[in-house]
């Protein structure tokens, strides 16, 4: 089996962690030098007159000695679509991020001798579409096959890390903060027990209170950060059973300066401090999903998954069957199905929309008035079901024709709506 690998893919450092067969679980890529704790700057250089590019420190060091032209902020220039001019060449942000995945994946390519990426995920902050469409080209020019990437959330590898830790650590919610240059994120989780399969609620709440990390380079500065976040714990856990909280980001690389913070942590709770902790979430659903079957005993609703079932009613060898085209728990992302059906006497698609666990039906119309006007059973349709997050679905229907007799008019239906 070759690598399996999670990577924290965010604006301002990069992480990588590889699943070990011999620990059963992930192991963080610790570099040499300035990025030995394994936090790789998400940066990229041309080196100046030759088709080489470098990444992280070393892609600042060679820049500013001016040996190349340096690109930073890399997520942000591929959710925007710009692009870069180097040495009078146009590179645009699928380019870019190209070359800052290939050479991130030689570093455990290196490290472990290992040519092959058996399974990779992604942990990304925010699940844009566009920047996920984007991403998957980036991974193609890469020459990573598609059906071995994964993007997930941050919320997502928070609750597959919780979920794998001892389960004496989460017997009640389990809370983490994440503090770095983009933002202050509160996540929980906890498990809805009583349900088969049970299910893992996980969330991620982005806060008020962040502020720019430069504020800790003054002992001044790091009272009023901890003053700022001891305000936000007592709001954010009051009132809350917490059993343990996870502190990641650069902002916790050290908590000296967190001194109330933590004092208001540590009440009846246990609290981790680490960096790795996306990465490793992103690993073992890089692993399990390298699996011939998945091994995860929780269906996990959070950001990145769909909390309801998609489904409709269609006569199947003289029977009605309910087809599903987007099961709950599914990753939206992952979730594009499409069918096609004979229309015998439907003038009105209706889909089903059902929250997972609950007995509740929603029932979503679609109007096929804008059909040709055929006789009965001589439209063939294509139903086809897409999303842009987990709660805002597009469903089309495309007129197929129903052979020579009656030619496809091009027309599609399309409807846009928002579930729970």
């Amino acid at each position: 089996m070759g690598l399996i690998l999670g990577i924290d893919l965010c604006d301002s450092f990069s992480q990588i962690s590889v699943y070990s067969p011999e620990k059963r679980g992930p192991e963080p890529l610790l570099l040499g030098g300035s990025e030995s704790n394994g936090m790789i700057s998400t940066t990229l250089c041309k080196v100046r007159g030759a088709d080489r590019w470098l990444i992280g420190t070393e892609a600042y060091q060679r820049a500013l000695m001016g040996e190349g032209t340096m690109v930073d902020k890399l997520v942000k220039i591929l959710l925007r679509n710009t692009s870069a001019t180097i040495e009078g060449v146009q590179y645009s942000a699928v380019d870019l991020m190209a070359a800052f995945i290939t050479q991130l994946i030689r570093l455990p390519k290196i490290v472990y001798k290992e040519e092959e990426i058996e399974s990779i995920a992604f942990g990304l902050r925010q699940l844009d579409p566009d920047l996920l469409d984007r991403l998957t080209e980036a991974c193609d020019k890469c020459g990573l096959e598609r059906s071995r990437v994964r993007f997930l959330s941050h919320t997502e590898c928070f609750a597959y890390y919780v979920a794998n830790q001892p389960k004496e650590l989460w017997p009640n919610t389990v809370s983490a903060f994440d503090l770095t240059d983009a933002g202050l994120d509160y996540f929980e989780m906890k498990v809805v027990r009583g349900r088969r399969p049970q299910i893992l609620q996980a969330n991620r709440e982005p806060l008020d209170e962040a502020f720019d990390l430069d504020l800790l380079e003054t002992p001044m500065g790091e009272h009023m950060a901890d003053t700022i976040l001891s305000a936000c714990a007592d709001r954010m856990l009051q009132k809350k059973l917490v059993s343990s909280i996870f502190l990641t980001g650069e902002g916790f690389s050290s908590v000296d300066w967190a001194k109330e913070f933590l004092r208001k942590l540590c009440m009846k709770r246990k609290v981790f401090g680490g960096q790795h902790l996306f990465a490793d979430g992103a690993v073992l659903v890089a692993y399990d999903s390298a699996l011939p079957e998945s091994r995860f005993p929780y269906l996990c609703l959070c950001e990145g998954r769909l909390a309801s079932t998609i489904s409709l009613f269609a006569l199947k060898d003289g029977r009605n069957e309910q087809l599903i085209l987007a099961q709950a728990g599914s990753n939206w992302y992952e979730a594009k199905a499409s069918a096609e059906f004979i229309l015998d006497d439907v003038h009105t698609l209706e889909l089903m929309v059902t929250p997972f666990a609950t007995q509740r039906v929603e029932t979503i119309s679609l109007s096929l008035a804008e059909l040709p006007a055929r006789p009965n059973k001589t439209t063939r349709v294509e139903v086809i079901v897409s999303f842009a997050s987990e709660s805002r679905v597009t469903v089309r229907v495309v007129d197929k024709g129903f052979g020579d007799l009656f030619p496809a008019s091009g027309i599609v239906i399309r409807k846009d709506f928002l579930i729970s």
